[in-house]
């Protein structure tokens, strides 16, 4: 949250300073919607790294490099809040309920002693991602049409990691287990394109495809049941970079 806060303040500056000189035809000055965002991560698995105290076992000092995870799509409701500059600029914030992804494994670990690829997932996490905005519209106040430019900053969370039973069985028939998983937050930029369509002076219709530059970093470790005492220690980068439409209502005042 540091992270957040530290970046959250530039903005909140910029946002006092146009607030003393914000004016709109219409007199509105804050817009808010909601609708339903489809996220779908473009990236690919990174590799995992390991570190052993175990230098006798060849299993324990074997992740191949060619393992990674990967998140899958997922869906979320979001809710868009707008502070009108004036006619063609504005500042936002964008919230929605914390969507569940499903993290899909790839390659094998440990010397091939597990195998990611035939577990359907190796578990799933739930991501808090508010979005500072700024965007710029084309035409002008009465116009029905009215297509936008933006981008601003993402603050992801990741929380609430749950390992898969099928991995952890699996895992536990080799007298091991999995300990310890963090997925580290961070700060991502954010580049979107959408429109408006004004339904009356005070609904409106909105649309908009994002593009988020986001990755992070994760870390496991492996305890061994037998030597009592933690094996492995991984580490792998997760290149998420998602792509999100979005469609929902809203309302001017």
């Amino acid at each position: 949250m540091k992270k957040f806060t530290q970046a959250l303040i530039p903005a909140a500056l910029l946002a006092v300073s146009f607030a003393a000189h914000a004016e709109t035809s219409d007199g509105k000055v804050l817009a808010v919607s909601a609708g339903w965002a489809h996220i779908m991560p473009q990236g690919t698995k990174q590799g995992v790294n390991s570190s052993s105290n175990i230098s006798t076992s060849t299993l324990y000092n074997n992740f191949n490099s060619n393992a990674g995870f990967e998140l899958e799509d997922s869906d979320t409701a979001e809710f868009k809040f707008d502070y009108l500059v004036n006619d063609n600029v504005s500042l936002g914030l964008i919230l929605g309920v914390p969507p569940t992804f499903d993290i899909k494994g790839k390659g094998q670990l440990l010397g091939g002693a597990l195998n990611l690829d035939k577990f359907s997932k190796v578990g799933d996490v739930k991501v808090y991602s508010p979005v500072v905005t700024g965007k710029y519209h084309f035409g002008t106040v009465d116009s029905k049409f009215r297509p936008y430019v933006g981008a601003g900053f993402m603050y992801a969370h990741f929380s609430d990691f749950k390992l898969d039973s099928a991995v952890s069985a699996d895992v536990a028939s080799k007298g091991m287990s999995i300990r310890n998983v963090k997925i580290d937050d961070a700060v991502a930029p954010v580049a979107f394109i959408g429109a408006d369509y004004n339904i009356n002076k005070n609904w409106f219709a909105t649309a908009s495809v994002s593009y988020v530059h986001l990755s992070t970093h994760a870390k496991l470790d492996i305890y061994s049941n037998l030597l009592k005492t933690t094996a492995v220690t991984g580490t792998s980068k997760i290149e998420i970079n998602p792509v999100v439409t979005y469609l929902g209502i809203g309302y001017r005042f």
